[in-house]
């Protein structure tokens, strides 16, 4: 077994000695001690290579719940690519502490700022570390309140969810539809322990449009698109934009990189007009950092 040094496998693998520390730290290089120094298997670093590359090649997304990033995804792995998509709706919240973690190659994000009451990207300095991520904006839709056909309870604004005895069900926690809808509750200052069914949860919009559809609430709150597609009725409250946040290292990377000209493609945007309540006017222009 051959046995390489800090600083030799700086040079083996062209890159920065402190790189090398740091991964080491982080966990992320395998490594051995010998006389209470840090040492490198050649045999372990070769098979980490292996590893990595073939890792490299797969994209995880984890993040906020959306229909017509599924579309995309799933759009994208039909036209057999170098890479696979894997995409897990964790929620806005969930998706960063996933990707600050190391655990995603990108988050999707929608996350409120409550004090300036629109959509930006504090949220990058408040969880993350500013200078080493890229924001790409994908889209802007519509948020409001599902109700059944007819709207048989005669809702019309969020106050009427309490006030009228709507049954609701609600998103899951750290998602940021839950944090937006938790918001215009404040706003209208409204005790969430007035909402029948606040605490009942689901994981998507679809699920929640889904318990409308079948009776087992009077309203939830979520996308336009969801009651489109289900024939439901629809109160427009919010339009909010919605993000994909990715480290600068994974940014770089061909895969990504592939990806993320399918943005770019008037053949995909074609493709996804008939999206209700969705604006595609920016998608795929980096707002962080700034040009």
């Amino acid at each position: 077994m051959e046995i390489l040094s800090a600083k030799e496998l700086s040079k083996y693998l062209k890159i920065n000695e402190k790189k090398i520390y740091k991964l080491v730290q982080e966990s992320k290089l395998p490594h051995i001690k010998i006389g209470g120094k840090i040492a490198f298997s050649r045999e372990l670093i070769n098979k980490w290579i292996l590893e990595s590359t073939e890792r490299e090649k797969n994209i995880f997304i984890a993040g906020s719940d959306d229909i017509l990033l599924r579309r995309i995804i799933d759009m994208y792995n039909s036209n057999n690519h170098a890479s696979t998509i894997f995409y897990a709706p964790v929620g806005s919240m969930n998706g960063l502490k996933i990707l600050k973690n190391g655990g995603a190659t990108m988050s999707c994000v929608h996350i409120l700022d409550i004090e300036k009451r629109e959509y930006n990207l504090s949220y990058i300095e408040r969880y993350l570390t500013s200078d080493s991520y890229v924001a790409i904006h994908l889209f802007a839709r519509e948020q409001g309140v599902y109700l059944q056909k007819g709207n048989p309870k005669g809702i019309k604004t969020i106050e009427d969810i309490a006030s009228k005895g709507a049954t609701f069900v609600n998103r899951s926690k750290g998602s940021g539809t839950r944090l937006l809808f938790d918001f215009l509750l404040f706003e209208n200052k409204l005790d969430p322990s007035t909402i029948s069914g606040y605490n009942n949860e689901v994981e998507s919009h679809f699920q929640a449009g889904l318990n409308i559809l079948k009776g087992n609430a009077d309203t939830s709150f979520g996308i336009r698109y969801v009651a489109h597609i289900l024939d439901l009725d629809f109160i427009p409250l919010f339009s909010e934009h919605f993000h994909m946040v990715i480290p600068e290292e994974h940014y770089c990377s061909q895969y990504v990189k592939s990806f993320l000209s399918f943005f770019e493609q008037s053949v995909f945007l074609s493709h996804i007009k008939d999206f209700s309540g969705y604006d595609i006017a920016r998608t795929g222009s980096v707002i962080y950092p700034a040009a």
